[in-house]
Order: C-alpha cells, then sequence, then structure tokens
C-alpha cells in the first residue's frame, strides 16, 4: 500500500509539471524556449515516477496529428537523450515503436510549406532513431544549452545515417 502511496504522490508532484510541457509542446510555429529543454531535463531526474510520467506525456504527445506538436516532442526527446537520466533513456527505447510510427508520418500538404512540415518530422524522428540505438548514447548531467553548444571531451556527438544503414539498425 505504500508504494500504491508513493506512486500517488509522484504523479501528483508531476501535475505541477504539466503546464511546463503543455508550453513546450504547444501547437504553434513558435520553436520551444531553450530553458523548457533544461527544465525538462531536470524533470526526468527527479524521480523514477516522474520520469515515468514524463516518457508517458511525451509519448502521448508525438501521438498528437499536428507536425508542430511532434516536431517539439521529438526535438525534446532527442535532448533528452543526452541530458535525462539512464531509466528515462532506457524506458524511450523499451518504446521506441512510437518513434518508429512517427518516421513513415504524413498527410495532407499544407496551403503554406506543403510536405516540409511532415519531412522535418521523419527527418527529425530518424535522428531520434538513430541516437536511440546508437551504443555511444550515455545521459550527461543537465547542461545549460551554452555549455551545450561547444562539445567537450566526453560528450556525445551525433553522426546521421543513411536510410539503409537505419532500417539495418532498427532490424
Amino acid at each position: 500500500q505504500s508504494s500504491i502511496m508513493a506512486t500517488l504522490m509522484e504523479r501528483l508532484a508531476f501535475l505541477q509539471k504539466v503546464p511546463t510541457l503543455m508550453k513546450a509542446t504547444s501547437d504553434d510555429e513558435t520553436p520551444c524556449p531553450g530553458y523548457l529543454f533544461e527544465e525538462i531535463g531536470k524533470i526526468s531526474h527527479e524521480s523514477t515516477g516522474c520520469c515515468q510520467c514524463l516518457l508517458e506525456y511525451l509519448l502521448e504527445r508525438l501521438q498528437a496529428d499536428s507536425c508542430h506538436v511532434k516536431l517539439k516532442v521529438l526535438k525534446i526527446l532527442l535532448h533528452l537523450c543526452g541530458h535525462s537520466s539512464h531509466h528515462f533513456l532506457t524506458e524511450l527505447r523499451r518504446n521506441a515503436t512510437f518513434v518508429q510510427e512517427v518516421i513513415v508520418f504524413s498527410g495532407p500538404p499544407d496551403p503554406v510549406h506543403g510536405n516540409a512540415l511532415y519531412q522535418r518530422v521523419r527527418t527529425t524522428a530518424q535522428e531520434l532513431a538513430s541516437v536511440l540505438f546508437a551504443d555511444t548514447v550515455s545521459p550527461q548531467p543537465a547542461v545549460s544549452p551554452c555549455k551545450a553548444a561547444s562539445p567537450s571531451l566526453g560528450e556525445f556527438v551525433h553522426v546521421s545515417l543513411s536510410e539503409e544503414m537505419f532500417v539495418f539498425v532498427l532490424l
């Protein structure tokens, strides 16, 4: 019973984070502000329960129909690959089918952007999947965007893979 109460308390604590997550994954063209990436990274380190709630929230938002929401969530997940807890990364890998589904995301062309937004979503999903399954991914302690801009010794540097190689990695 105490573990059920602890889980309930963690979920209640997570509810306070939802406005931040809603702002970070809003359905508009405004990019997610850098400070929110840091805040979300901190959430993944708070507790196992918070980490699980964060992953559930982001994966649910990833299923939205909006290109803008999908792209923001994918970029947040990419950021978290280098700045989240080990538990978060492990659970994200276990739920990689959500990311794989987005790799083929498409829809009716936008009157202004055409298919460009769909292509950006697919490309970002492919990048996330390749980072998730690269052997060199290891979570780092939370780093400010300023420090993250200049790679230093020991930081992960992502190398894009071709589509053929990507398919090979997933099989």
